[in-house]
């Protein structure tokens, strides 16, 4: 179940999908096409509805020539991840000591 900021994200995706099919004066009919989805599909998607699948989702900004912008749950972005991996850093280096051999 998604909590409702996520449900609110996600109806703005749906919305900025929307903005940019129009934008290019893309038909729903054009668009579910060339997604290969149907009508339903895409208009569910522009209203955000969470039961699209992501599959949807990623066709409608390959369609319209949005996937470079896909950054999404990248490894650099990850505020929490960074934070306990910087945590987890040894608070001081030893150096190692060189063996010595004595013969």
């Amino acid at each position: 179940m998604l909590s409702p900021e996520m449900r609110t994200r996600l109806r703005q995706i749906g919305s900025n999908l929307q903005v940019a099919r129009k934008k290019r004066k893309i038909s729903v009919k054009q668009a579910a096409e060339k997604m290969g989805t149907s009508l339903s599909s895409v208009r569910r998607m522009e209203l955000g509805d969470p039961a699209v699948r992501i599959e949807t989702y990623l066709a409608a900004l390959e369609v319209y020539q949005l996937d470079h912008t896909l950054h999404f749950a990248a490894p650099e972005d990850d505020r929490i991840g960074l934070a306990l991996e910087k945590q987890r850093l040894p608070q001081r280096i030893r150096s190692r000591k060189e063996k010595r051999l004595d013969f």
